[in-house]
């Protein structure tokens, strides 16, 4: 009798658990070994996105079973892209709103025709899907962001450039970080490790009094060339002066490289100006944003021929840097977004 009783609290307590249990384990055989079924199609849900207004701007989809997924958005025009990636049956506001911003740049423009593809695949099946949606208004600026130069109207005034014979220096139409132009500094100078350079005025930096070094970002697009047909060790230096109460010839001097640029699409370089090093005579090595006054860009390879110090690079022989730049800002408790 006492079996009897035992076996039957038994089953009853296995249905019990079947029953607690079924969801759970119809849902992840499904996700496992259930047919991939489109069941609702994918679109925006709006055809212009306006990232000026807070307004939601999101795609939406569903599918038959949880698995990964990727979307990306391409700009035909700009070649701006933004991804976003997840595990799921379905987009909506939570897992696929976006917000106007790049993932590196170059950024999305006004007017920008974008192609949305998503992507869902299992063990079995690949499927992609597409949309088109389109920037009518770009994201307003980020809190904290002050731009020193974007090269749209050309040179920022006051600049000082320095060009080698056979370098180059010049604000270039077309294919930008951001907006049209950006600054080309390259050429070929096989006799000195700088090729080109130009020093520009930063003003207004009071607003970063109060900012301590490790929250004032410096950011920078910036972009090589095809290996092969540039330098691998070209790079660029960074040099970023202070008002200490003397002129620019003797405040300090804080710098930093980017060194090899050896990527040919656009990229942000970004750091925090506590990271910059000292490299002049101290006054009171402090890095304090407030005095910054001065940014100087210098494009540099080690010279195919000859060099005033340091080694030369035969195997650069012929070869054409290009180490351009554009978009230089400076951000407040956070990189730049593109």
């Amino acid at each position: 009798m006492k079996n009897y009783f035992l076996i039957l609290i038994i089953v009853i307590s296995f249905l019990s658990c079947q029953r607690e249990n079924s969801e759970f384990l119809g849902g992840s055989l499904n996700d496992q070994f259930g047919e991939l079924v489109v069941l609702e199609p994918f679109k925006s849900n709006t055809a212009n996105f306006n990232f000026s207004i807070v307004s939601p701007r999101f795609f939406e989809a569903q599918w038959s079973k949880n698995l990964n997924w990727s979307l990306s958005v391409r700009a035909t025009q700009t070649g701006a892209t933004k991804t976003f990636t997840g595990y799921s049956n379905k987009l909506d506001i939570d897992n696929a709103s976006w917000d106007g911003s790049a993932d590196d740049f170059p950024s999305f423009m006004k007017d920008d025709v974008c192609q949305a593809t998503l992507t869902l695949s299992d063990s079995d099946t690949i499927i992609e899907l597409t949309t088109t949606v389109n920037v009518s208004e770009i994201k307003n600026p980020q809190e904290g962001l002050k731009v020193v130069a974007d090269f749209e109207d050309g040179l920022p005034v006051n600049s000082l450039p320095f060009v080698q014979s056979g370098a180059e220096l010049t604000v270039t139409e077309n294919s930008a970080a951001v907006g049209s132009n950006y600054l080309h500094l390259g050429g070929y100078v096989p006799y000195d490790y700088l090729l080109t350079s130009i020093k520009i005025p930063v003003q207004d930096m009071d607003i970063f009094s109060a900012t301590s070094p490790l929250l004032l970002y410096f950011n920078m697009a910036t972009i090589g060339g095809i290996l092969g047909e540039v330098p691998a060790n070209q790079f660029i230096k960074i040099i970023i002066r202070e008002d200490d109460g003397s002129n620019l010839s003797n405040g300090e001097k804080y710098s930093m490289e980017i060194n090899p640029v050896n990527w040919d699409t656009w990229q942000l370089f970004t750091l925090p100006y506590s990271d910059f090093v000292l490299e002049s005579a101290p006054v009171n090595n402090l890095r304090e944003p407030g005095k910054i006054n001065q940014i100087e860009i210098m494009c540099l390879s080690c010279p195919a021929e000859s060099a005033p110090d340091g080694p030369t690079c035969p195997e650069n022989t012929d070869l054409i840097v290009k180490t351009d730049i554009d978009f230089i800002a400076f951000t407040q408790n956070e990189s730049y977004k593109p």
